[in-house]
């Protein structure tokens, strides 16, 4: 139950909510969205990694099979975006990984950074870092994928 502090105004209260009560209040309705989010995006992805086609699990010890969400445009870039479901994608803990070090590119029809999971059309090995036929895993059917000489943004 939150406290009422207008009743004090004008004897030394201070006037409205306290910030860190603000704060969260503000973190726990983020993490109700995130949730929301989550939900979405496995009943969309079937727990399914998107990149190699393997069911995934929450909490599995192989990172092949932990299942991690993956937002195709950060976080960090775009604020708005964290909780737009489109912008998240089901993969591996591994494969996240690979993504996160630039092995492995997600990638739209005209060979930039896919932002949106309905124009992912191919993902691309960087062969800088991962020499052909050193490949961590295979790619699902249906996935195109291509080999990047170079790492692009």
């Amino acid at each position: 139950m939150a406290i009422d502090y207008t009743v004090f105004d004008g004897i030394g209260f201070p006037k409205g909510q306290p910030r860190v009560l603000k704060e969260k209040a503000q973190k726990n309705a983020e993490e109700r969205e995130w949730e929301r989010t989550k939900a979405a995006v496995d009943a969309r992805d079937k727990r399914v990694c998107q990149v190699t086609g393997r069911p995934l699990m929450s909490g599995a010890v192989d990172p092949w099979d932990r299942l991690e969400r993956h937002h195709l445009e950060y976080r960090s870039k775009n604020k708005g975006r964290r909780f737009t479901e489109w912008n998240v994608w089901s993969v591996s803990a591994a494969v996240h990984q690979l993504i996160h070090g630039w092995a492995l590119r997600v990638l739209n029809k005209a060979g930039r950074p896919a932002k949106d999971v309905r124009e992912v059309d191919h993902v691309a090995w960087n062969r800088r870092l991962v020499p052909r036929g050193d490949e961590p895993c295979r790619i699902k059917k249906g996935l195109a994928v291509v080999d990047l000489d170079e790492v692009r943004d």
